[in-house]
């Protein structure tokens, strides 16, 4: 279990490493936090006029209870009314059952006193805008909340004060006396501090965001640094590379995101560039070999048959029989290359090829002895038919020359049930090969 865990840990470790998530994860995070933020905002503003709204059904119902506890004209509860309003900031009025005010906790104005502006975000108070046309009044009778409540049903509104830019919110609640409604409780109250609160959130956030920029400018830069940097260092590899000068060794292939891979995959590359370069080194020492061996032989005896070799027949024979030799041996190093050749240069695609019917081909060519194939009667393989059976054709060839007649020569194909490879034995029975042999008999043009 905690193996599982630490291994999934690693896996998530190692994919987290990766440039392309680590770059994700950096936009995500400027993109989430005005996000979020706005989201919260816009959430916590909700909520707060809900509790608002609460708390001034909650007066008005006190209210009403006062009201309907005192068998006194509804103008007699203004005092009550302005002491309520001077602690809560809350405009309280009672309207009778026609809708008219009989008593205003504001009739004086506000108990209070004048309420503040709000702050401004970016300094100094909200920017206030005077009305091009002031809007008429709407008389209490005619608002929708008060009809509600005179019907008898809670009256809630929301209105803006034009000049001031102010939201206000308006609840209405009924005063029943025997079933019948005989005022209403009209409660005002400013959303002055709800925005206040929401000044200091959107402050807060302002904060946060600019500490967001700020984080996210140096993760950039962090970014750049552990992405250039290493890429000047791969560049200057290649160059180096290219320029055949020794790379200058780093730690890049440690690492575990893209650039590693990259710093990887140029290693790879750099060592294959140089097995190439000594193949090749290599094949021009034994090209030069494998020439100059005959032609060296056919020089020595041209001159020997120019100083007069030539005069005797058997001699003649002889030298012109070494020169036929070498000019062989010389055709058969060219074909060698050809074929070398065209087997590095093959970009045929793979088929597949069945390698027991394969065998059994090769077997029924005309060899110096018996060729004997020991294989199912399908091992099909993925591979490039010709390559193979060029391949098959040299092994069996260089075996029957060296076989002794009397025995056969024998290919078997063998294929175990879970290994991903099969195996291809060519054996005979003859002269061993020398230790020297040995060691040299998977050089190129050996013979």
């Amino acid at each position: 279990m905690w193996a599982r865990s630490i291994s999934a840990i690693g896996r998530l470790a190692r994919q987290v490493a990766r440039i392309r998530y680590r770059l994700l994860l950096v936009n995500l995070i400027v993109a989430a936090v005005p996000l979020v933020g706005i989201t919260f905002a816009r959430m916590h503003e909700e909520q707060l006029l809900e509790s608002l709204e609460q708390d001034m059904i909650h007066q008005a119902q006190l209210m009403r209870a006062v009201v309907l506890s005192r068998d006194i004209p509804l103008a007699s509860h203004e005092r009550t009314l302005a002491r309520a309003a001077r602690e809560t900031r809350t405009r309280i009025r009672l309207l009778d059952a026609t809708g008219a005010v009989a008593a205003d906790s504001h009739r004086s104005g506000p108990p209070e006193g004048a309420e503040r502006p709000v702050p401004y975000l970016l300094g100094g108070e909200s920017p206030t805008h005077e009305a091009e046309t002031p809007r008429p009044i709407e008389p209490l009778a005619d608002r929708r909340e008060i009809k509600t409540a005179l019907a008898g049903h809670y009256g809630a509104a929301t209105r803006l004060w034009d000049n001031q830019e102010r939201v206000y919110l308006f609840s209405a609640l009924p005063v029943l006396r025997d079933d019948k409604v005989s005022g209403v409780i009209y409660v005002t109250r400013s959303t002055r501090d709800i925005k206040l609160q929401l000044f200091e959130l959107r402050e807060f956030l302002s904060k946060v965001l600019v500490g967001t920029v700020i984080v996210t400018a140096l993760l950039s830069l962090l970014l750049a640094t552990t992405i250039a940097r290493p890429l000047g260092k791969l560049t200057r590899r290649a160059q180096r590379i290219a320029g055949r000068l020794p790379a200058e060794p780093d730690k890049l292939a440690e690492r575990r995101d893209e650039i590693g891979q990259l710093a990887r995959a140029i290693e790879a590359m750099t060592d294959e560039l140089q097995r190439r370069a000594h193949d090749a080194r290599t094949l021009a020492a034994d090209i030069s070999h494998e020439f100059k061996t005959p032609l060296t032989g056919i020089r020595g005896a041209a001159e020997l048959l120019r100083d007069g070799a030539a005069d005797d027949p058997e001699v003649r024979d002889r030298f012109l029989a070494m020169i036929i030799d070498d000019t062989a041996r010389l055709d058969r190093v060219v074909s060698r290359l050809l074929e070398l050749a065209r087997v590095d240069d093959d970009r045929t695609v793979a088929l597949p090829v069945d390698l027991g019917a394969l065998a059994r081909t090769c077997a029924r060519r005309p060899w110096p002895c018996a060729v004997e194939v020991i294989a199912s009667d399908e091992l099909m393989i993925s591979g490039r038919e010709h390559q193979l059976a060029a391949a098959l054709e040299n092994l069996v060839a260089n075996a029957t020359q060296f076989a002794d007649p009397e025995t056969p020569v024998t290919i078997e194909i063998e294929r175990r049930s879970r290994a991903p490879w099969t195996r291809i034995t060519v054996a005979n029975r003859g002269p061993a090969l020398s230790a020297v042999a040995q060691r040299k008999v998977w050089d190129r043009f050996y013979s």
